[in-house]
């Protein structure tokens, strides 16, 4: 994606300010002391208690129930995701928000198991505040990029003199590293690549209300 600042131009004749609107925000953060190997085992136990898991965006695979903070029943299994939420209190408060927040007011969280093949379709994440996930496995090899869309209506309107210096493509993409997070507004559509290697992709995905 093209990144461009706002910037102040000046000639002889006029003077120019180039401001940008309606930008969206994309967060992408090193998590550096989760220990992803328990992680991945707590997901593997997840999926033995519920193995027929559900079908939401994924194209085979497996994704979990979702589990949220504010359901008695959710409690016993949301121990699993334990090393990551702890993490959610160092990350939230720094996020360059102004007003800053304060606190979770619930949370969504589920687990997913991408083997060979399997991909995410075009989807995005209403009645939340910000949406987000971590990857706890990455194999090496072509495992299936994350893919944003762009949300502006410049592209459905064939705006090709804006689109070519603006927008860069319709889409763009993260490839997935181990130990790293994205948070992004949950009316960004996103979809998930076919993994392509042998092995099992894991990843978090959650849903936040905040204040």
């Amino acid at each position: 994606m093209i990144n461009i600042p706002n910037q102040n131009l000046e000639t002889d004749n006029c003077s120019i300010s180039h401001q940008m609107l309606f930008q969206t925000p994309l967060f992408e953060i090193v998590v550096k002391n989760i220990d992803n190997r328990e992680l991945e085992e707590n997901v593997y136990k997840l999926k033995e208690i519920d193995i027929d898991g559900c079908k939401k965006s994924n194209n085979g695979g497996w994704h979990s129930k979702d589990y949220s903070m504010r359901v008695e029943e959710d409690q016993d299994n949301l121990q699993f995701f334990i090393p990551l939420l702890d993490n959610f209190q160092h990350i939230l408060p720094i996020l360059p928000f102004e007003p800053k927040i304060v606190s979770i007011e619930n949370y969504c969280i589920w687990a997913n198991i991408n083997t060979k093949n399997n991909f995410n379709n075009r989807h995005n994440h209403p009645g939340c505040d910000l949406s987000g996930v971590y990857y706890v496995k990455v194999p090496e090899g072509d495992v299936g990029n994350l893919v944003f869309n762009d949300p502006r209506h410049v592209l459905s309107y064939g705006d090709q003199f804006i689109t070519k210096r603006y927008v860069g493509g319709e889409s763009t993409s993260r490839f997935p590293v181990e130990g790293n997070m994205y948070l992004f507004p949950p009316s960004l559509e996103h979809c998930v690549m076919p993994n392509k290697t042998d092995e099992d992709r894991i990843s978090i995905s959650f849903n936040l209300n905040l204040r």
